[in-house]
């Protein structure tokens, strides 16, 4: 893909330096014939001038045919370049029975997708056509979050339902140590300081920072903006007044009404697409060399190669055996010896019954890592 773009702006410079030469040559074509057409105004026969017109005609049309021939020739080549990128046989990598007994489970991840992105027509629709039921309960509160996002979103910013749900679910936000209410006191405090309501900024502030004591600090931060309430575009709060709050306190509240739900901040339809989009490449490539070498891969659960993702796309620890170099699972779990280094189970088993008869110590084994003995039965399961 870093190919791709490199190309792609080289393409774009490309693009701009031919049309500008072609655009000097068609110019230089036409002051030559306004130049021809000025004589023959003033003299009956001017020979002359219409062959030096000419042999410019021709030179700039030799010039735009040129580079017009230059461009088609690297716009092939990258078209050439984005289909060999974006070409995947996906019969080499896909499993048509991986969701025969996941139906419904699929359908109820899809249509529960369509409930958090507010589509609540389609989710209906879908409900209906999969032979789902639709959840109320779920929809209306998403209803309820969609109706406070949009508000918060609007043209005046109205964050009265969103703050009186946080006061509403205080408890469960400070036990999840979610800073949202904070979070929404402080953008209503910069609203009245921003609309000039000084007087009534302070109040508000009076009113709710107090029982904020672990956010002192910021506080006292915006406490000093009343001395630049009059020219705030170019104090040193001005960063504090992009609309781009807006967005991120919208985003915020989102993320806490679905985490009270017990649900994901993202949803993990768009999450696993995401992920899976960005390894589709890389396994094909993977698994066509597979194919190229007559080796299969027989490792279930578990992906032949391993695959960098965004840190938003990760939820949790992986551990990676340093023996057997595979990625842990519940039926293979990491196990850490007395010595406190850590194998998974199946390097674990392989140690175990490597020992040999007549050792140092019966049915003792040596740590790879380090001179250690270790048992069996001493090994530890870990959980990350």
């Amino acid at each position: 893909m870093d190919t791709l773009i490199r190309n792609n702006e080289k393409l774009a410079k490309h693009q701009a330096g031919a049309s500008q030469k072609v655009l000097s040559a068609v110019d230089a074509a036409l002051k030559a014939l306004q130049t021809a057409r000025q004589q023959l105004s003033i003299e009956e026969e001017s020979p002359a001038d219409l062959e030096k017109a000419l042999a410019q005609l021709e030179r700039s049309q030799a010039t735009s045919s040129e580079q017009l021939k230059e461009l088609y020739t690297n716009v092939s080549k990258y078209g050439k370049l984005v289909d060999k990128t974006f070409k995947l046989d996906l019969s080499t990598v896909a499993e048509s029975r991986a969701f025969e007994d996941k139906r419904d489970v699929l359908a109820q991840a899809i249509l529960l997708h369509f409930l958090r992105e507010g589509d609540f027509v389609t989710a209906s629709r879908f409900a209906i056509e999969a032979q789902l039921q639709l959840p109320e309960d779920t929809k209306t509160q998403f209803e309820d979050m969609y109706c406070t996002v949009a508000e918060m979103r609007g043209a005046e910013h109205e964050l009265s339902s969103a703050i009186a749900w946080t006061v509403a679910n205080r408890e469960k936000l400070e036990e999840l140590e979610l800073p949202l209410e904070f979070a929404l006191h402080r953008l209503r405090f910069l609203q009245l300081v921003e609309r000039g309501r000084g007087a009534e900024a302070l109040m508000y502030s009076r009113t709710w920072f107090p029982r904020f004591a672990s956010q002192l600090g910021e506080i006292e931060h915006l406490m000093g903006i009343f001395i630049y309430a009059k020219r705030l575009e170019s104090s040193p709060y001005a960063s504090l007044f992009t609309e781009q709050r807006w967005e991120d306190g919208a985003h915020a509240f989102a993320s806490a009404f679905c985490t009270l739900m017990g649900l994901a901040a993202a949803s993990p339809l768009s999450v696993t697409v995401a992920a899976g989009a960005r390894a589709l490449p890389v396994v094909c490539k993977v698994s066509g060399l597979l194919r190229d070498k007559k080796v299969e891969w027989s490792q279930q659960n578990e992906l032949p190669v391993e695959v960098p993702l965004p840190d938003e796309m990760r939820f949790h620890s992986v551990f990676a055996c340093p023996v057997s170099k595979e990625q842990a699972t519940r039926e293979n779990p990491p196990m850490m010896m007395p010595c406190g280094h850590v194998v998974c189970k199946a390097s674990l088993d392989k140690l175990a019954r490597g020992v040999r008869p007549g050792s140092i110590a019966s049915g003792r084994f040596k740590c790879p890592y380090c001179p250690g003995l270790s048992v069996l039965s001493d090994a530890r399961r870990v959980y990350f």
